[in-house]
């Protein structure tokens, strides 16, 4: 059991620093329901964050903190798959051979940075009472633009001409839609 602890917290570290590596095995194993909890709890830490930061300013209910964090962990954990599942549809008119839940598990991998974004955000947030959401969370997204870039590439053979194009929609939709969430 600790070996595979180890292992996946090696991967979740390797996601961040050296995509292309961790995606090799990745693909291979397809460990697609790991990586629905990295970006469930990514987008959970994320919008808890975000929940913490407007119930600082007051623009917020305490209760607004726990909905928001409930939205962040559905969104990560169904939406983004959602999202990926799109994506392997694109990827498949593109003539790529990996299968849907490999899409899936590389796309949420991808948010392996914003998990450890996340993680030290609420700790500073919580241990400082900064104000986070902008500096750990959005960042921790942004991060997320790389992997996700080397993703794409991987599935679709190498083309970058489709990896790019296509990771920067699909992170700026999913900056756009944490905004507008955030101020409902």
């Amino acid at each position: 059991m600790d070996n595979v602890k180890i292992s996946n917290v090696r991967m979740i570290f390797g996601m961040m620093i050296n995509p292309a590596s961790v995606l090799k095995s990745l693909i291979s194993k397809s460990k697609w329901q790991f990586s629905l909890i990295i970006s469930g709890l990514a987008f959970a830490l994320f919008f808890l964050q975000t929940g913490l930061d407007l119930f600082r300013t007051g623009q917020k209910t305490f209760s607004h903190i726990l909905i928001l964090s409930g939205a962040g962990l559905i969104y990560g954990a169904i939406i983004i798959p959602l999202v990926a599942s799109f994506m392997w549809l694109i990827l498949k008119a593109g003539k790529s051979e990996k299968s849907l839940f490999q899409t899936i598990s590389v796309f949420c991998m991808s948010y392996s940075g914003a998990l450890i974004y996340g993680i030290i955000g609420l700790g500073f947030s919580l241990s400082m009472g900064w104000k986070t959401a902008v500096a750990f969370g959005v960042t921790g997204v942004l991060w997320a633009i790389g992997p996700m870039i080397v993703s794409v590439r991987e599935l679709t053979g190498g083309k970058n001409s489709l990896s790019i194009p296509i990771a920067t929609i699909f992170s700026l939709i999913v900056l756009v839609s944490w905004a507008f969430i955030g101020n409902m």
